[in-house]
């Protein structure tokens, strides 16, 4: 029975018995991984206030081959959760973004560069007030670390390249942009004033290293949400969403109540 060593977020606990609590880890070496600790509900000691969902830890674990749960040996805080619970606005933008990660990736699946971007939301989620124009690029960085995201250069059923301002017509169904001949035949919907292309530019950065576009901002609205960009970029991501991964985030339901 080996012993590893690795960094997680915890994106989920919950008791186990009078004494353990069940752990599910995103961790960097090893991706989604669910994880015992025992005694973890009794010791005074012995994992206190590690395991809360948010902390970015270091851990040791021992694994039985064959088996699909690990048990945490050790685990000490890298960086704690502490200030995501000063708002409901902070603690649901983080519970959105573990859920993503939660339900988009499956176990022992290594996304390294999934990791950093969900640690680094949740390092400034602790500091900044999020705008959707926040939640769209790291919803966008998201898929694009995990090879979902939409095509917003080239006609999705023609293959062909768009200029700017062609780039208006969006089908969720074909996952990407149609040019207008094609739009002419194929469902889709219309997205006015540069949406598509300020998605697309978005999605081109570097997800890592950029500081989160404030100047995609709201344009002609407020900051809370009520801006005709975000209103539109949101919609097109939730169409897109619904139909391709099928899944339905029960904290960005949540979410989109406090952020109005």
């Amino acid at each position: 029975m080996p012993l590893h060593k690795d960094e997680g977020i915890v994106l989920f606990k919950r008791a186990y018995g009078e004494s353990d609590k069940i752990v599910r880890l995103f961790t960097l070496g090893s991706g989604k991984v669910a994880a015992i600790a025992k005694g973890a509900n009794k010791s005074q000691k012995r994992f206190m206030n590690t395991l809360e969902p948010f902390n970015h830890i270091s851990l040791e674990y021992f694994e039985k081959y064959g088996k699909g749960m690990v048990r945490i040996e050790n685990a000490h805080v890298i960086e704690t959760n502490e200030g995501i619970e000063t708002s409901l606005k902070k603690a649901c933008m983080a519970g959105f973004f573990t859920e993503f990660v939660d339900k988009l990736t499956k176990d022992r699946e290594k996304h390294s560069s999934l990791f950093y971007i969900l640690k680094e939301i949740l390092t400034r989620v602790r500091y900044a007030d999020f705008t959707y124009s926040d939640v769209l690029f790291y919803e966008l960085s998201m898929l694009q670390a995990l090879g979902f995201e939409p095509n917003f250069h080239t006609c999705v059923y023609c293959g062909k390249s768009m200029n700017e301002e062609d780039r208006t017509c969006f089908s969720s169904e074909r996952g990407g942009t149609l040019c207008h001949r094609c739009s002419r035949f194929i469902a889709h919907k219309r997205y006015e004033g540069g949406v598509i292309e300020r998605l697309a530019s978005m999605r081109d950065g570097d997800v890592i290293s950029r500081e989160p576009p404030s100047s995609y901002s709201s344009c002609g609205g407020d900051n809370g949400g009520g801006g005709i960009f975000e209103r539109d970029a949101r919609d097109l991501l939730e169409g897109f969403v619904s139909y391709h991964l099928d899944i339905e985030f029960k904290s960005y339901r949540i979410l989109k109540s406090v952020m109005r």
